[in-house]
């Protein structure tokens, strides 16, 4: 084993050592405020160097979600560092999730007209490694002054088709923006796993995105068939083109089926085997995380591969931010710790 991918794997693995368990998960299910929350992460969890400036009586929910939310970026990039030059090119795709995250927050503040609050949250530290200068996106009040922000980069081309003019900011097409960024970015990100990786690697990786990209995809067939009443040449406009798990024709028959009920009998028939408790709104998100989380913590421990241990890092520090945000908003809305600790994935 090289002696980067010997330094990734060991340090992802003792990073992740230091992630919240069960008893923190315990702890944080009692408390009844964020500050409280704050505070328990401050004290007694991975997060006290993240959140060692906060003053837990006046954190307010936003503040502590964007905190925690840089935190996982922070870690990514002290991984980054380490990766072996040849593989860079694929450890690259993480800082452009974050950079299209940048451009999505960006436009959702363009339209809002809440521009200026964009800029505090904005991942700073982060800029030497970005394909544009997030300084500049401080600047942006048009969709235009996006546009010249991402010129050189292929962000500009998938942007483009959306452009507004100038002072109809409140009329982007936000969705379609989402959608063709996040084409874009997995079609780069199988591109290079297969131009760059062989073997075991390149197997191992294909499955894990192929997963990721499909469990979307699901996801979207689902809510599109439970709440809105929208051809199939919509569905399929919404979904990222992969093969997975699933054949093609699997996945048309789910984009076809008539309504959510028959879609469900699809998917307890298909590999996934996933059947819904019985239930009137079913959190879809929190099966596909769960699916994630076990493919991924598989992997974390028992890939000798860098990039796949790290991938899989990736996909569990997201869960455990989710987590956090979960209890913080049962929290918000009084919701009871046995309803909070069902939506948790540990």
């Amino acid at each position: 084993m090289a002696v980067a991918a010997g330094a990734i794997i060991s340090k992802v693995r003792s990073m992740y050592g230091e992630h919240l368990n069960e008893r923190d998960y315990s702890e944080l299910l009692r408390k009844r405020s964020v500050g409280e929350i704050a505070g328990y992460l401050k004290q007694e969890t991975h997060y006290r160097e993240a959140l060692r400036n906060v003053r837990e009586n006046n954190v307010h929910r936003g503040q502590l979600e964007d905190i925690l939310r840089k935190d996982l970026f922070r870690e990514l990039v002290r991984l980054y560092r380490y990766a072996d030059s040849k593989d860079e090119a694929y450890y690259h795709l993480f800082i452009e999730e974050v950079e299209i995250d940048v451009i999505l927050h960006i436009l959702r503040m363009l339209i809002s007209g809440r521009i200026q609050d964009a800029i505090a949250e904005l991942p700073v530290f982060m800029r030497e490694y970005f394909s544009y200068d997030l300084m500049k996106m401080g600047t942006v009040r048009s969709y235009d002054d996006l546009l010249d922000v991402v010129e050189k980069t292929y962000y500009h081309k998938v942007l483009l088709p959306f452009r507004v003019n100038k002072g109809r900011e409140d009329n982007i097409d936000y969705a379609g923006c989402e959608a063709a960024l996040i084409r874009a970015y997995y079609d780069r990100l199988i591109r290079e796993v297969q131009r760059s990786m062989s073997g075991v690697l390149r197997k191992d990786l294909l499955e894990m995105h192929t997963l990721h990209i499909e469990l979307n995809n699901l996801a979207k067939i689902y809510r599109f068939k439970r709440y809105y009443n929208v051809s199939q040449e919509v569905v399929m406009e919404s979904l990222v083109p992969v093969e997975g798990r699933l054949r093609k024709s699997t996945i048309m028959e789910m984009v076809n089926a008539a309504d959510d009920q028959t879609f469900q009998k699809l998917l307890a028939q298909s590999r996934y085997h996933l059947r819904f408790e019985e239930e009137d709104n079913i959190d879809i998100e929190w099966y596909m995380d769960n699916i994630r989380y076990q493919n991924a913590r598989r992997k974390l421990y028992y890939s000798q591969k860098a990039p796949v241990v790290f991938s899989a890092y990736a996909v569990l520090q997201k869960n455990e931010l989710t987590n956090i945000i979960r209890i913080i908003e049962g929290v918000r809305y009084q919701v009871d710790s046995d309803t909070i600790a069902s939506m948790l994935i540990y």
